[in-house]
């Protein structure tokens, strides 16, 4: 990405994507209630993203991305569905949890991790589907363990295997 954002900067790109792919533009309403704050820190972060270049933004006006800001919102858009994903589909996490955490890992995982994920999500989609899927299996791991062990067994072994350092 071009220029490092704060996390809540990142938020506000998002928002305004979001109500740009909807309807051609967000206004300071908008992202105050999407993202729940007040108008006042709305107005604040507006200013600082079109003193990035971002934004394009003028007072009472209709907000819109400019293209070095549309961008970035796309790829911070991407980094959020790939965590979403890695997080639902191999870790099995329900939708809506998945969504959370996604958002609050988002702003902390470097590139090297994601493109980590990006790498692992696309080996476990090219396996070949003979017998049970990984996700099936894992599925399976998780309901009931392995070995004979349960599912929490082998946690606290690896666990503590981790902590000793082996």
């Amino acid at each position: 990405m071009s220029e490092k954002l704060t996390p809540t900067l990142e938020d506000y790109l998002g928002a305004i994507l979001r109500f740009q792919r909807q309807k051609g533009f967000a206004r300071v309403k908008d992202i105050s209630e999407c993202l729940r704050v007040a108008k006042s820190a709305v107005t604040a972060a507006l200013r600082s993203l079109a003193a990035k270049g971002l934004i394009n933004y003028a007072p009472y006006e209709p907000v819109t991305l400019a293209a070095k800001g549309r961008r970035q919102a796309d790829q911070l858009l991407l980094r959020h569905r790939i965590i979403r994903d890695f997080v639902e589909n191999v870790l099995a996490i329900e939708s809506e949890r998945a969504e959370r955490i996604a958002c609050e890992m988002e702003h902390a995982i470097d590139g090297r991790a994601l493109e980590r994920f990006v790498c692992f999500l696309a080996f476990i989609s090219t396996r070949p589907s003979k017998g049970r899927t990984w996700q099936e299996e894992f599925e399976r791991f998780i309901e009931k363990g392995a070995g004979g062990r349960t599912c929490r067994q082998c946690i606290e072994a690896y666990v503590k295997k981790t902590r000793e350092g082996s």
